[in-house]
Order: C-alpha cells, then sequence, then structure tokens
C-alpha cells in the first residue's frame, strides 16, 4: 500500500491524528515576518569558566567557527528537554520563559546525569529544566535554582561555587532554524571579521518556509554534504520518488565561483521528472547547500525549484540533517535566467501543488520524506565505510579514492578541497551497521524527537486499541442476530487496523530495495 492512498484511507476513516498546521509555532510566525528572532540568555551571576564542551571543541578537530544550526523549532516539543549532540559534544534544549529557546550543556553538575533525561518544572513560575536524578533544577542562564536536599545555608554557599551551574549559550532562531554560539571566541567579534558566519548570511536568499525535516542519519557529515551537492545520483538513488532513471543524462557542470571559506558556487543543466531543469547552487559553509533553477517550460510563467538543506556533523559516523521546504519565489537564485527564458520579468506564485501541499499534516509530509532519505541510506553508509577502509582522505589526489571522471563530480571535487583545507572529519568510524532494522530506524532517527510525528504515533497506537475493542464488539454482533452488522463492523475494523499498523510502520521503521524498485 503507498503512502498517498495510506492518506487518503486515513482521511476519510477521519481518522483524529494531530494535524497541526506546517508553521504554528511563534518563533516560526516571527521568523516569516522578520528573517530572525533573538534570545541570548540572561548572563549567570556567578562568572563561569569555560565548560568542559567548550574546551573539547576549542582543543578538537578543526572546524569553522560560526553560529550552529541544531534544530528547527516547527520540530521540536517546547516542553521536553531534548538532547543534540554537535563535534561529538552533547547539549540539551528546551523553551524557557518568554518563549526563548535554550541551549545548555547536557549535563547536571551533581552527579553528572543528563538534563535531556529530566523535565522542565513550571512550579516556581518560570520554566527550569529539572534534572530527574536528584532535582537539581536550572533557569534559562544555567543558574542552580534549586538544591531539594541542601539546607539553606548549605545551598547558598553550594550556589557561590560556579561549579554548581551550567554552561547557557546564546541563541537565535532564523528561518524556522535554532542556531547557538557554542564557542569560546566572543560570537560579535567574530561576526563583525566575518558576516558570513551569521545564520543571517547562511540562509540569505531562503524565505516562505513551510516546512522543516530533520533527521539524524547513520553517516558522517561530509558525506551527507558530498551526496547533496551531487546533482547526478538523483535519477538512479531516487527513481520513482523525484524522477526516474531515464532522467540520467550528461550534466554539464561549471564552478562559477573559486572554494574560499565561506564555501563555493556552481552551476548545472540535468533532467529531473522529464523537464530540463538550469540550477545554481551554493554551498555555504559549513552547514548550508542551497538549490535554486528553473525549469525549461513553454508556459507563460517559469517553473520555479528550491531547496535549501543544512548538514551538522554530530558524533563519528553520524551527521543531523535537515531539509527547508519553501514556496517557490521570485526571487530565486536564477531568477535573472528565469526572466530571459521567460521574455521578461514575471511574478511566480504558488502552484496548486505547493498550495495542496500546505494543507498536509505534518506527520505525512514527515513519513513521505522517510521514505526519500531511506532510498539512499545504505549507499551512503556503507559507501562511507569503504572510503575510509582505504584511505580516505590520506590519498592527496584529487578526489581521494575516488575515481570521478565526469564534469558531474566536480562538486564533489570542490567540497572535498574545502574540507580538506578548512574542517576535519570526526573519526574513527564506528563500526559498519549490519542489521537493516538499525539502519533504517525512523523512531529514533526522527520519529522520537519530532513534535508532530511523536504525537501521531500515540494518537495511532490509542487508535489502534479503541479499533480491537470494537472489533470484538463486531464479534459477538456476528455470533448472535446481527450477522450482517457485525460482518460491517469487523470489516471496518480490520481495515482500519491495517492502514494503522502500516502509519505506526511508517514513523518506526523504513528500509529500502533497489531491486525491487522498477
Amino acid at each position: 500500500m503507498s503512502f498517498l492512498s495510506i492518506f487518503t484511507t486515513a482521511s476519510l476513516l477521519l481518522l483524529p491524528v494531530p494535524c497541526e498546521p506546517l508553521a504554528s509555532s511563534t518563533d516560526f510566525s516571527r521568523a516569516i515576518k522578520t528573517g530572525s528572532s533573538s534570545s541570548s540568555p540572561v548572563p549567570s551571576k556567578i562568572p563561569l569558566p569555560l565548560s568542559q564542551n567548550q574546551k573539547a571543541l576549542d582543543e578538537g578537530p578543526r572546524f569553522p567557527r560560526t553560529w550552529v544550526p541544531l534544530g528547527s523549532v516547527i520540530e521540536l516539543n517546547p516542553d521536553r528537554p531534548t538532547p543534540v549532540t554537535f563535534l561529538n559534544q552533547k547539549y540539551v534544549i528546551f523553551k524557557g520563559d518568554h518563549d526563548q529557546w535554550v541551549v545548555m550543556d547536557d549535563i547536571c553538575p551533581h552527579r553528572l546525569a543528563p538534563l535531556s533525561e529530566g523535565r522542565i518544572d513550571t512550579n516556581a513560575g518560570e520554566r527550569r529544566v529539572e534534572c530527574s536524578y536528584h532535582g537539581w533544577s536550572f533557569d534559562s542562564s544555567g543558574t542552580c535554582k534549586d538544591i531539594p536536599q541542601a539546607t539553606n545555608r548549605i545551598k547558598a554557599s553550594a550556589m557561590a561555587n560556579p561549579k554548581c551551574h551550567v554552561k547557557s549559550y546564546s541563541t537565535q532562531v532564523v528561518k524556522s532554524i535554532l542556531w547557538a554560539w557554542l564557542w569560546k571566541e566572543d560570537a560579535v567579534e567574530e561576526a563583525l571579521n566575518d558576516p558570513s558566519i551569521t545564520p543571517q548570511q547562511m540562509l540569505d536568499g531562503v524565505q516562505n518556509v513551510i516546512a522543516t525535516y530533520t533527521r539524524d542519519m547513520p553517516y558522517g557529515w561530509d558525506t551527507l554534504t558530498e551526496n547533496l551537492v551531487d546533482p547526478a545520483h538523483i535519477p538512479f538513488a531516487h527513481h520513482n520518488l523525484q524522477g526516474t532513471r531515464s532522467d540520467a543524462i550528461a550534466i554539464n557542470m561549471t564552478m562559477t565561483e573559486p572554494v574560499t571559506k565561506s564555501g563555493f558556487v556552481f552551476e548545472h543543466v540535468d533532467r529531473t521528472m522529464k523537464k530540463i531543469r538550469h540550477s545554481k547552487a551554493v554551498f555555504k559553509a559549513p552547514f548550508t547547500l542551497t538549490y535554486g533553477g528553473v525549469f525549461e517550460t513553454d508556459k507563460p510563467k517559469p517553473q520555479y525549484f528550491n531547496l535549501t538543506t543544512i548538514g551538522i556533523p554530530s558524533r563519528p559516523g553520524w551527521n543531523r540533517a535537515m531539509i527547508l521546504t519553501a514556496l517557490p519565489s521570485n526571487e530565486g537564485l536564477l531568477q535573472d535566467d528565469a526572466a530571459k527564458a521567460s521574455k521578461g520579468p514575471q511574478q511566480s506564485s504558488p502552484s496548486w501543488r505547493s498550495k495542496l501541499f500546505t494543507l498536509f499534516p505534518v506527520w505525512l509530509v514527515h513519513i513521505l520524506s522517510n521514505r526519500f532519505l531511506d532510498s539512499d541510506m545504505a549507499l551512503l553508509h556503507y559507501q562511507e565505510q569503504e572510503r575510509e577502509k582505504q584511505g580516505g582522505d590520506s590519498d592527496e589526489r584529487q578526489g581521494g579514492v575516488y575515481f570521478m571522471p565526469s564534469t558531474s563530480d566536480r562538486s564533489v571535487n570542490a567540497f572535498r578541497k574545502w574540507k580538506n583545507k578548512y574542517a576535519s572529519v570526526l573519526l574513527p568510524l564506528p563500526p559498519a551497521i549490519h542489521s537493516r532494522t538499525v539502519l533504517f530506524d525512523r523512531y529514533t532517527q526522527h520519529t522520537e524527537q519530532c513534535l508532530h510525528c511523536s504525537k501521531a504515533l500515540k494518537q495511532v497506537r490509542k487508535l489502534r486499541v479503541r479499533a480491537v475493542g470494537v472489533l470484538s464488539l463486531g464479534g459477538i454482533l456476528v455470533a448472535t442476530r446481527f450477522p450482517i452488522l457485525g460482518c460491517v463492523v469487523v470489516t471496518g475494523c480490520l481495515a482500519t487496523i491495517g492502514v494503522l499498523n502500516t502509519l505506526e510502520q511508517g514513523f518506526v521503521t523504513g528500509g529500502f530495495n533497489h531491486y525491487e524498485n522498477e
């Protein structure tokens, strides 16, 4: 059964699964109107030394000092302390007072338990993160506000010690993405020296965001980025999902700007969904890739394509991928070319497909996105393992251990050139994952931390319990004086349970077999 038929069946059954608007949060609305919102934590009254996370980042692998994207405020649960990892360091995200998103080290100074296993306490008139081990609680600035086991005298003494508090970081929300400054360097000073490190610059040109999708992927940030800058894989790795294998053509790719610390730019012409597409892509180092394109068409108005992705190195062999979906804009990267192709400036309005997309529940959009990322999951996971086995970047020849003779490989070479000069990869890799159930574990990689999908999964499981109860009632009707009614009830319940089981699988586990994808 296809996912589209699942959605149709669920709609016909009036399945009461949460269907929050795609852009429902306060931060999201503000981002649409103003482009960003800042929320720097209140400084702790006690001067804190560098945290262990800051020391580890400072002494760890080489990586650009920029604002770091950690999650989407569309997907984050404001009432849950959510764990997140960046460059092997652990942080916790929650929503504090005044709609302020908070990022702090994921560690309680008492006995080093993770704060992400705690809860949000509102009993004191403010939102605090409470450690569930011994009840220590911390406000948005990371200041310890309560030690339940201590007398007032001991509390006062303990709270005067910097060791009693947790490091909280400056944050801001830009285009629905939560960013944090995690380094020991001063954020303002660094931005004055290099504006390209700011969220506003990294997401410049991205607008009309209507949805995001986040997933932790079992391969590194560098492997993800190589894949994202490579348009040639789409007809094959995503056959029947975005175009087909017959779309494959020789791709003319040019590097229009040289590789610098801030990234690089390339343009190419390819074919997807049976249409020739002219695209420009900008890699805004180290996280963001933005595509803007226009399809060749005989229609009076140009048909635009745009896509923005964010890739974050979390830990060795893992990355956090975020996809930003935006309505077509008349200010795309190739607007000038599109205007020429259409013989004059044209205003681009959303198509009926784009408008229909905004009506879909978030959980359905995410299930479909899971399917898309499943399609090259195994390819990238095992490719990365083999690359490192063969020496990875230790080979100084262009492209390292790869053999890339086509012009379509120029963007991959450009990224490897940038990475070798400005960043490092977290190594060593963990062992390869041979269980496909673990490799395609959608629950751990996405659903567990997604506000919409976790709620929908709970609702699906509740509905299934109710359907089983009604099924039992139908069986009783069949055995008594109402066999026809009983058969109708039993048939309806079995169909409903089948749909719910399929939906549950979409939230929990995935998989993709290319030999079956004809």
